[in-house]
């Protein structure tokens, strides 16, 4: 801890308040106990403070791993049985922290970056999309029938004419508020976070409406049943939080599959996510990544054994942690240290939190996962892009997570064959540069596509630019990963 100390416990605090109802909500979207969002947040600031390889990020659960960690709880549930589907699901995670610190150790953390970056974002949008239509009926204060995507989607017009109108006004409230927030000037949402309000909302109206007990209330000439079970359950004391995991079947077919697909969507995501908080450093450290994943690994394995969620580098919070002014990783630390604190002191406001005003804020997180302009953006940047984006959205709808990448990729590959790309050139495209007095010319003189990004990646860094920088490409097929990497190291030169 530095100089920097006063800064960073302020931002962590601000941190916490938009941490501890994200990361209730993200439990709960997934199937998980309340507790196990809680406890990740607490582990990832405070385990993940200590051994990490970035320099301001924030850890926690993300909503990005919400698909991943309800697919396992469902899967390894036998007969419908979620709290053993959750415990199961604990010791995968503790496999998949194994694995992650064998990533680092061996130092294939790089790899993560010759994941097509259209692939990538396709699966995120597939993610924001699960997440708004499984939010939906929570909102509503209904449960729907159906399990899958499409099914839910069918239903939608069901629900929501037999919505539960009390509940749904609670919820509809903190959504619209979350959505005005979003316009108010940036020093007052950075001071005061969309979800606190949302969240705070919900608990004036939980309280008016005396949620915590059962009873009926009338709206247009019609009873509806409120209570409890549309509420937030904490248990009341910290050695209540801790569930610890099953290992019955943690080396069966089914629970490899769980454990592969939490260690590669968690560290991919973790990974890109602390490259992408180290643009946004104003000092610009670079983060050492395959210390940073076994760091991860190791909070993982904790997460796993006392009962959380896994956690990875979180965007969103690492964002709003630089833009409220921490300077070094202790805010991170701060911020798990202000959550345990609240939930050991104050667990009784915990459960007056409405399930629906969590769901307001999931469905918000989620339409920013899957964000129009997202589209937009794929659209402009390459019809290919955006096929391969769309596809592995909409076979993650209809399949899974793992299907969607995987077709995802394979697309990509025959893509380039077709392209022409020469099997040599996948992953060593030909690059040179030539200086003279005044500027620099790069040269590429073969196809190059995102498995090239290492090789390119490392050219450029041994590189030293002139003020002016050109590009030659000779006609050749260059992939946008590789354009927006060269345009990365050229920024403010022409290109």
């Amino acid at each position: 801890m530095d100089k920097h100390w006063k800064e960073d416990i302020i931002s962590g605090f601000i941190i916490f308040l938009i941490a501890l109802p994200l990361s209730i909500g993200i439990a709960l979207a997934a199937g998980a106990p309340a507790s196990a969002g809680i406890l990740s947040a607490i582990l990832g600031g405070i385990i993940g403070t200590f051994i990490t390889g970035t320099h301001i990020a924030i850890n926690g659960p993300a909503a990005g791993l919400i698909v991943v960690i309800s697919g396992s709880i469902i899967s390894l549930s036998d007969g419908g049985d979620l709290m053993l589907g959750f415990k199961r699901t604990l010791a995968a995670t503790i496999v998949a922290g194994v694995l992650q610190i064998l990533v680092g150790a061996f130092r294939l953390g790089k790899l993560t970056f010759l994941a097509p970056s259209s692939v990538v974002h396709g699966m995120l949008a597939a993610i924001g999309v699960i997440i708004m239509v499984k939010q939906t009926p929570v909102l509503l204060g209904v449960k729907a029938t159906s399990g899958s995507i499409p099914g839910i989607i069918a239903e939608l017009p069901s629900l929501i004419s037999h919505n539960d109108v009390p509940i749904f006004l609670i919820g509809g409230i903190c959504f619209l508020l979350l959505v005005a927030w979003r316009f108010l000037p940036k020093k007052i949402v950075n001071i005061i976070p969309g979800p606190l309000v949302a969240v705070a909302t919900g608990l004036i109206f939980s309280y008016g409406m005396d949620l915590e007990h059962e009873h009926f209330v009338q709206y247009f000439n019609h009873d509806y049943s409120v209570g409890p079970n549309f509420l937030v359950h904490v248990p009341a004391s910290i050695k209540q939080l801790f569930i610890f995991p099953s290992f019955d079947i943690v080396f069966s077919g089914r629970s490899f599959a769980n454990i592969m697909t939490i260690f590669l969507v968690g560290s991919l995501e973790s990974l890109l996510s602390a490259y992408a908080v180290d643009k946004l450093d104003p000092y610009k450290r670079k983060s050492n990544l395959d210390f940073d994943i076994i760091g991860k690994g190791i909070t993982n394995i904790s997460c796993g054994m006392l009962g959380a969620y896994p956690i990875i580098t979180e965007i969103v919070r690492s964002s709003a942690n630089i833009s409220n002014g921490a300077k070094t990783k202790w805010a991170n630390f701060f911020h798990g240290i202000f959550i345990f604190v609240f939930v050991a002191l104050f667990p009784t406001i915990l459960n007056h939190i409405p399930l629906t005003a969590l769901a307001a804020v999931l469905i918000l997180v989620g339409y920013n996962l899957a964000h129009p302009k997202e589209f937009v953006h794929m659209w402009h940047t390459g019809k290919d892009r955006f096929f391969f984006f769309t596809l592995t959205m909409v076979v993650t709808l209809v399949e899974d997570l793992l299907i969607g990448i995987a077709v995802g990729f394979i697309a990509k590959l025959v893509f380039t064959a077709f392209k022409g790309v020469k099997l040599k050139e996948l992953f060593a495209p030909e690059i040179h540069v030539v200086h003279d007095d005044q500027k620099s010319t790069i040269h590429l003189n073969s196809n190059a596509i995102s498995l090239g990004y290492l090789k390119v990646k490392k050219f450029l860094e041994s590189e030293e630019f002139k003020d002016e920088v050109e590009v030659n490409k000779n006609e050749y097929f260059i992939d946008y990963t590789i354009s927006e990497l060269i345009k990365d190291y050229t920024k403010g030169n022409k290109n």
